[in-house]
C-alpha cells in the first residue's frame, strides 16, 4: 500500500468519523496522526496562522472533493469550512491501508475529536514547538508556544502543555 493511498484513507475516515470537520481541525488531526502517534503519512507540515499546516494535506482534500468522496463547503456564517462526507465510498484498498493504524487513528479521534479547533490550534503549536527542539523543558517550550499564539493565556497554554504530556504525546 503506498503513502498516497494512507493519506487519502486517514482524511476520508477522519470526515467520515466526525461526520462534519473544518479544515483547520482536519490539519491538526492529521499532524497529531503523524507526528505524535507516527502513522507514516509523510506529509510536510511547517508553522502557519494556526499552528502546523500542509499544503499537500490541503491538496489531498481537493482529490477527495473532486472524485466525491467528502464535500467541501464555505461555512455560512463566515467562520472557514465544513468537510463533510460525500456520496462516493471506497472501500477495499484504504482499508487495507488503514488497517495497521487503525487503533492509533481510533486513539487519535477519542483524544482531540471533541476538541475545539483553537485548542487543536494551540495543542499542535506545542507540540510543533517540542518536536523542533526535544531538550528544552516546560518552560521554554511553553514560553515560545505563547509567543507564537498570544491570544492563549500563560496557564492555557500550560494547561495544554501538562494534558498532552499526561497523554504520552510529548
Amino acid at each position: 500500500m503506498d503513502t498516497q493511498d494512507l493519506r487519502l484513507a486517514i482524511a476520508h475516515v477522519i470526515v467520515t468519523e466526525l461526520d462534519d470537520v473544518g479544515k483547520t481541525k482536519l490539519q491538526k488531526l492529521v499532524y497529531f496522526l503523524q507526528a505524535a502517534y507516527g502513522v507514516p503519512t509523510r506529509y510536510p507540515f511547517k508553522m502557519h496562522h494556526y499552528g502546523p499546516y500542509s499544503e499537500a494535506l490541503e491538496t489531498d482534500v481537493a482529490r477527495l472533493s473532486h472524485a466525491g468522496y467528502v464535500n467541501v463547503s464555505r461555512d455560512r456564517m463566515g467562520f472557514g469550512f465544513h468537510i463533510t462526507p460525500g456520496d462516493s465510498q471506497q472501500e477495499g484498498q484504504w482499508r487495507l491501508a488503514l488497517a495497521p493504524h487503525k487503533q492509533l487513528i481510533r486513539q487519535a479521534i477519542n483524544m482531540f475529536g471533541e476538541c475545539e479547533t483553537y485548542e487543536l490550534e494551540l495543542a499542535a503549536t506545542i507540540h510543533f514547538v517540542k518536536s523542533l527542539s526535544p531538550q528544552w523543558r516546560k518552560d521554554r517550550v511553553v514560553t515560545t508556544s505563547q509567543r507564537l499564539k498570544p491570544k492563549f493565556t500563560r496557564t492555557f497554554v500550560e494547561e495544554w502543555y501538562d494534558r498532552l504530556e499526561r497523554s504520552g504525546l510529548l
